[in-house]
């Protein structure tokens, strides 16, 4: 009898802690329009997040916002499931983000939110951040391959220019939909590594990244870029060369279009003028 009853006793606390277990499992989700969006249990986090979720949804997107700074990001769906990590990049502080769904062509439906807060710093110039993605495997060997042996912050600047302005093709097919007004496009360091090729901003995102990658702090600069004549809406960088303190502007996409060269040349400002 005593044996039973330990088996009976031993029963119940294993069935007490799977129902604990599927109760805390299910306390883990927020549920709205579709998606079931994994909270966090520490509201505090340490200059990034992981998104993670389940839907039944085709698209969704998310939106991050902080203050009056909102960005949106694509979110890759594996059989329903995303797990997204989203570096925050504006500093300590409250940021929410929001679960975006996709009802039909551009039309979007509010999902499930979270909101963290960010405690700790980051060097944004040296993170992920949308369209640059230099914590990407193939972004960290490309530039590990470019700046092999180099020491020097100009040597891995100029190594960098210069294989993406020979390596990376200008994508004048895209450029012509920007000419009628569309922008639905896809863009970003990683596209142009995989398609070798893009537009002014793909070129200057991919250099960032790969400066990045290589631990040089590197802006995206958006402004205006005259060339040939011809003047328009433009993005182009800028390095910080740590062992000279100082900056030096250079753009990729000009120098693949053209025999000239725009790395740190002194009439760069000539034919550019930034936001």
């Amino acid at each position: 009898m005593k044996k039973w009853t330990s088996i009976v006793i031993a029963l119940l606390i294993i069935i007490s802690v799977l129902n604990t277990v599927v109760f805390a499992s299910e306390e883990q989700y927020t549920e709205k329009n579709g998606v079931k969006l994994y909270t966090i249990g520490d509201i505090q986090v340490q200059g990034f997040v992981n998104i993670q979720g389940i839907t039944m949804k085709d698209k969704i997107k998310l939106m991050v916002a902080k203050n009056n700074e909102q960005l949106w990001y694509d979110v890759k769906l594996e059989n329903g499931r995303f797990n997204q990590k989203l570096w925050l990049n504006w500093g300590k502080g409250s940021y929410t983000i929001n679960v975006m769904v996709n009802e039909y062509d551009r039309k979007y439906s509010l999902g499930p939110k979270i909101t963290v807060e960010n405690v700790k710093e980051i060097n944004a110039l040296l993170s992920p951040e949308k369209y640059i993605e230099c914590e990407d495997k193939l972004i960290i060997d490309q530039a590990a391959e470019i700046t092999k042996g180099l020491t020097g912050d100009m040597e891995r600047a100029r190594a960098i220019y210069n294989w993406v302005s020979k390596n990376i093709a200008y994508d004048y097919e895209k450029y012509g939909k920007h000419l009628n007004n569309d922008y639905n496009n896809e863009y970003g360091a990683l596209l142009a590594l995989n398609t070798k090729k893009g537009v002014c901003y793909d070129h200057a995102t991919l250099t960032a990244a790969l400066g990045r990658a290589s631990g040089l702090q590197t802006k995206l600069v958006k402004g205006t870029g005259k060339i040939n004549g011809i003047a328009g809406y433009h993005a182009w960088n800028e390095i910080y060369i740590a062992d000279e303190s100082k900056w030096i502007k250079l753009d990729t996409s000009f120098a693949a279009v053209s025999n000239q060269d725009y790395f740190d040349n002194e009439n760069f400002d000539e034919s550019h003028i930034a936001e």
